[in-house]
């Protein structure tokens, strides 16, 4: 029978399961009866990727050994915060690349602006995930929360509104807006960060699980 550990735990015997179809809609049964959701399978130490419905077909043997990854809304929460505040710092750093080379007009501008908007998409959706994770939660009139979601609000539209001035030819403008407003923006959202995740009450659950 095939060994399944949860979070590094094993767990009872979940009965006859032949392909990993079977054991994934299993797994996602016992995570929704606890509020959560399986989030990584390893199989004989090879990651799975459980969005990739090519690998439901996957035939399973009694010998092979299954690590999977249940995590709560909170937990999930909290890695996405933690995963933003790390591309916050990469985000000043692609802002910076492409205010050198906006400002000096060289042909790595278009570049370097792209690289800044992909990171800043994903940025400002690891960084808002929190709310629709925790939606339940009466916060959203909370200051501490108000202020966060603004910040990010801000960043989308200056960033915006930067590109639309350098696809404009008005290069030296955008880097204004970028230094001027972004790049402040972006450190005020760091330093909100942690009231932000102390209110939603997802700055605790490190290592949890």
């Amino acid at each position: 029978m095939v060994d399944v550990r949860i979070n590094g735990k094993r767990i009872p015997p979940l009965g006859a399961i032949d392909n990993l179809s079977t054991l994934i809609e299993r797994l996602e049964t016992m995570a929704e009866k606890n509020n959560s959701a399986l989030t990584s399978l390893i199989i004989n130490n090879n990651s799975i990727d459980i969005d990739n419905t090519n690998y439901r077909k996957m035939k399973l043997e009694d010998e092979d050994t299954v690590e999977a990854r249940i995590d709560t809304p909170m937990q999930l929460s909290y890695e996405s915060l933690q995963v933003a505040i790390d591309m916050a710092d990469l985000l000043v750093f692609d802002l910076k690349v492409a205010t050198l080379h906006l400002w000096n007009e060289n042909n790595q501008g278009e570049k370097s602006l792209h690289t800044l908007l992909e990171d800043c998409r994903l940025f400002l959706t690891l960084a808002a995930k929190p709310i629709y994770m925790l939606e339940g939660l009466e916060i959203h009139d909370d200051p501490d929360v108000y202020n966060c979601l603004k910040e990010l609000d801000d960043i989308a539209n200056q960033v915006e509104n930067a590109t639309i001035l350098a696809v404009h030819g008005r290069s030296k403008d955008a880097c204004t807006v970028l230094v001027g407003w972004v790049k402040p923006s972006i450190e005020r959202w760091i330093g909100l960060s942690a009231p932000f995740a102390s209110k939603l009450n997802i700055n605790m659950v490190a290592g949890a699980g």
